[in-house]
């Protein structure tokens, strides 16, 4: 009996570790952790060069239901943002952001039979908080003896909560609760930013920079799109109708039960390519009181 138990105990533990929430947690851990250690590069440099700005511009997904197009054009959605960059020196930087946008793409748009023949298509909203470090290629500084643009790349980690929905003749369907490959997922995940961009400093307050950041996720749910098919037996209702919605099927007992529906072996991609304006808060770096005596 206690031999059981502790059986049973490890195999909760084993569960745990590879568990949706044992990631999460890993995430929180992970961007505590990156936050830290900003947080004492910035008490290190002594400087207070702060911009605060706001960001828009395009945003589309890379995954099952668009596996091919890498610009995604088809699927170009509108996104907003805050931003808040901190210049450490003239050559690295740290922002944080918070992005907002929409992913969608639909197999009825595709040339592939295999994608016409599945016929999915998904929506999402996307709430994403971006943090990056960006490298400045020239020794960029709005005020003091540096260059007044540059070219910089980035990289970071995100984290990003999103709510796949599909639409069956103008009905919406939340697709997460219904477990459409017999599968549950977490909606709330990560992602690795990289990029490249462009900063300018019009004035001593006002700086402009586009950048253009794909977005490499942890999750293969972005479109509720992953695996196989399931047993259509171990479904019910909504997620039993919208688990196949293939024109025809190639799989036994005239279901496509155990074929495949996405490829589990690529996680989902995302891109955002926006423009933004920040205005320089705090001080001027170097700048101090002058005492009269």
């Amino acid at each position: 009996m206690f031999l059981r138990k502790q059986i049973d105990r490890s195999s909760r533990s084993t569960r745990f570790f590879k568990s949706e929430r044992f990631s999460s947690v890993k995430t929180i851990v992970l961007i505590l952790i990156s936050l830290y250690s900003v947080q004492l590069l910035a008490q290190k440099s002594g400087q207070r060069d702060w911009e605060l700005g706001v960001t828009a511009g395009v945003c589309w997904y890379n995954g099952d239901l668009n596996p091919s197009k890498l610009f995604g054009r088809d699927y170009y959605h509108e996104t907003f943002g805050l931003s808040l960059r901190k210049n450490f020196n003239q050559r690295f930087a740290f922002r944080t952001q918070l992005n907002y946008g929409t992913l969608s793409a639909a197999d009825e748009a595709s040339t592939s039979e295999f994608q016409v023949n599945r016929n999915l298509n998904f929506s999402t909203p996307l709430y994403e908080w971006a943090n990056t470090i960006e490298f400045n290629f020239l020794p960029y500084d709005a005020l003091l003896n540096g260059k007044r643009f540059s070219p910089y790349s980035f990289i970071g980690l995100n984290m990003f909560w999103f709510n796949p929905s599909t639409n069956v003749e103008g009905n919406i369907y939340e697709l997460q609760p219904l477990a459409t490959e017999g599968k549950s997922y977490s909606r709330l995940s990560v992602s690795m930013p990289f990029g490249f961009g462009f900063k300018w400093a019009v004035t001593d307050r006002f700086i402009f920079n586009a950048d253009w950041g794909m977005r490499r996720t942890f999750t293969d749910y972005l479109d509720d799109t992953s695996g196989s098919y399931p047993n259509q037996s171990e479904l019910e209702g909504l997620s039993e109708n919208l688990s196949d919605r293939s024109l025809a099927q190639s799989g036994p007992n005239g279901t496509n039960w155990g074929t495949q529906r996405g490829n589990s072996q690529t996680k989902d991609w995302y891109s955002l390519v926006t423009v933004g304006l920040a205005i320089r808060i705090g001080p001027k770096k170097g700048s101090c009181k002058q005492i009269g005596i």
